[in-house]
C-alpha cells in the first residue's frame, strides 16, 4: 500500500495533524471525521494486507501508529449519533457523541 518509509510517515503526519486540529477546536468532529475517514483501516495498518517488508515497516513505526487503532477502536468505533448519545441504552452499549469524542481525542498521545 505504502510506496516507502517516507510515504508512510508522511501520511501518519497528516493524520496526527488532523487529530491535534480537532482537539483544539480547528476544525469540527464532523469535519476531521470527513477528512481522517477512518485512516487505520482505510490504509490496513494492521497489516493484513501487507507483503514482510510492510508488516516490518509498520513494527519499526508501532508507536506512531498505535494512536490511530486507540481512534480507530476507542472513538470513531463508538460514535453515535449525538441525539442517541444521552440515552441509557447507548450509554449502556458504550456508545458516544462528538462531545465525549472530542474529549478522548485530546487525550491521544501522539509520538513524533
Amino acid at each position: 500500500m505504502f510506496e516507502s518509509e517516507s510515504e508512510l510517515l508522511q501520511k501518519i503526519a497528516e493524520h496526527d495533524d488532523l487529530v491535534r486540529q480537532c482537539a483544539l477546536g480547528k476544525i469540527s468532529f464532523t469535519e476531521f471525521r470527513q477528512k481522517y475517514r477512518n485512516f487505520y483501516s482505510n490504509y490496513a495498518l494492521d497489516g493484513h494486507e501487507s507483503d514482510t517488508e510492510e508488516k516490518a515497516l509498520f513494527e519499526k513505526h508501532e508507536k506512531r501508529i498505535e494512536p490511530h487503532l486507540v481512534i480507530e477502536y476507542e472513538i470513531l468505533g463508538k460514535i453515535c449519533p449525538d441525539s442517541d448519545a444521552e440515552l441509557d441504552v447507548y450509554k449502556k452499549a458504550g456508545r458516544i457523541g462528538s462531545t465525549e469524542a472530542v474529549e478522548r481525542l485530546k487525550k491521544i498521545q501522539l509520538s513524533t
